[in-house]
């Protein structure tokens, strides 16, 4: 994959490059970061491009004007903006998607889930791979109902009710899972958000995910408040009291 990150601001710029690095790396043939629409221009003329990240406000001019361009069709763009009516006219221009700023991570890999969707031809593992004596397994996210730390490894539990070993970090799995809405709910645990029956209240300011299945996660106090937002912007969550 070949990107291009068109932002004036270096602590965007930054932010949207250690991201790709991180969702995408051994994809990535070249990276690029530019800050004017004048020099995005001159290199989206130039060199052949996969990816678009751009900024619709550029040291007081508009990022629009590089969709206009006739190349465009040749790669996909996410727009990126903090002014959310821009989402509006960046679908008019038949954007792959619209990133909101302040980005996060799971935002993020929200927009990379789609890039990969779109192509098809891009290789990308549906499942996590389980050595197994007779060969490979392949567990596929949707049946993963969380995972548990265990140093350098982690314990996968699945819907079947099977629990598996995998020689992954956390770290590791949550690159892998959070595209497919997996939320890092505790330093131990990452969970599949569609799993939670409820939210338990432990304290005012403390939870614990109780889950179909009937486990029991907990949430630490630093993620606490990202996951009542994630679960009030959502349509069919329930907040339940113990």
């Amino acid at each position: 994959m070949r990107i291009l990150i068109v932002e004036d601001d270096v602590l965007s710029s930054r932010c949207l490059e250690i991201l790709a690095k991180e969702f995408l790396n051994e994809r990535i043939q070249s990276i690029h970061t530019v800050s004017d629409p004048g020099s995005a221009a001159e290199f989206i003329r130039k060199n052949p491009l996969d990816l678009l990240f751009l900024d619709i406000n550029l040291q007081g001019k508009t990022g629009f004007k590089l969709l206009e361009i006739e190349s465009r069709s040749f790669f996909q763009t996410i727009i990126v903006s903090s002014e959310r009516d821009n989402a509006v006219k960046a679908f008019e221009f038949s954007v792959l998607d619209f990133l909101p700023k302040p980005i996060t991570r799971e935002r993020f890999g929200i927009s990379i889930q789609r890039y990969l969707s779109s192509h098809p031809n891009i290789f990308s593992p549906k499942g996590i791979p389980l050595k197994k004596e007779e060969g490979i397994n392949l567990i596929e996210p949707e049946n993963i109902v969380f995972a548990r730390s265990e140093r350098n490894y982690a314990r996968l539990f699945t819907k079947d009710g099977n629990v598996e070993k995998v020689r992954k970090t956390l770290d590791q799995l949550q690159k892998d899972l959070e595209a497919h809405g997996f939320f890092r709910a505790h330093r131990s645990y990452l969970v599949r958000l569609e799993e939670v029956k409820k939210i338990l209240f432990k304290t005012p300011t403390t939870y614990r995910l109780l889950l179909h299945s009937d486990h029991s996660i907990p949430v630490s106090r630093s993620q606490g408040s990202k996951l009542l937002s994630l679960f009030k912007n959502s349509n069919h969550k329930v907040l339940g009291l113990p």
